[in-house]
């Protein structure tokens, strides 16, 4: 498992690179090979140097070849995903470029391990070289018996489909009856529910009528005292207003 890095600059510089996980904008500890807030790193440990080349056949008349392989990548620090790698003249203090790497079980060779016909992931043993938690190692682990052997299904058509049956009589409403709030769901006039009407109505036909011919009629609930119609009439009988006090 390693980290390839190639740069061509002016020659005789002194370069270092800056290596940032970008799922989650950690950069590398050198002093300690973890990636780690950029905040709690030291400016020297930022950056790991980048040798310049000392072959005169990576040099030209003015540029030479800068070339790093980091060998410590363990996977757990390089996790599965892209990061960014920022060549960085160390004497001027500026940044000279940035490399786009993807790294994979720990490498930069390839995405796919190289198991199988071609680094074919198809072709690939399960879970193999795939690092934990990838689609390739859950797989692998989890998946690991034929689907048909872990069916409970029978098949078969569902018979209430192509034979529909005939439901016999219900027997299972017995013991119910309505409760009062049945009757309140029900408006007869604004303000005034089935039941409140009811009252109404058996105290028009069955309540104690006080102050007939008065102009001021009272009429209470049927067998109780309580009055539930006022009306205000004149002398044949015609009511002018008509006030209900009904119970709630």
């Amino acid at each position: 498992m390693s980290l390839r890095i190639s740069w061509y600059e002016e020659d005789r510089q002194t370069l270092g690179v800056a290596i940032e996980r970008l799922a989650d904008g950690y950069y590398l500890d050198a002093s300690d090979n973890t990636f780690k807030p950029f905040s709690q790193i030291s400016s020297p440990n930022l950056y790991t140097p980048l040798p310049e080349a000392t072959s005169p056949r990576f040099k030209g008349s003015s540029q030479s070849l800068y070339y790093l392989t980091l060998t410590n990548t363990p996977a757990n620090q390089f996790t599965d995903g892209d990061y960014a790698v920022t060549i960085h003249n160390l004497t001027t203090n500026e940044p000279q470029g940035i490399l786009p790497v993807t790294m994979h079980a720990g490498d930069d060779a390839t995405v796919f391990p190289t198991a199988g016909t071609g680094g074919d992931p198809w072709a690939t043993a399960l879970p193999g070289g795939y690092a934990p938690g990838t689609a390739g190692n859950i797989l692998g682990t989890y998946l690991d018996a034929k689907v048909s052997s872990r069916s409970t299904y029978a098949g078969g058509p569902v018979a209430s489909v192509v034979a529909p049956v005939t439901v016999g009589a219900n027997n299972d409403k017995t013991g119910y009856s309505l409760a009062p709030s049945g009757l309140d769901a029900i408006t007869i006039e604004t303000g005034v529910n089935a039941r409140q009407a009811l009252t109404a109505i058996l105290a028009t036909s069955a309540g104690t009528i006080k102050g007939a011919g008065t102009g001021t009629i009272t009429i209470q609930g049927g067998n109780t005292s309580d009055t539930r119609i006022q009306a205000t009439t004149d002398s044949a009988g015609n009511r002018s207003s008509v006030t209900l006090l009904l119970p709630p």
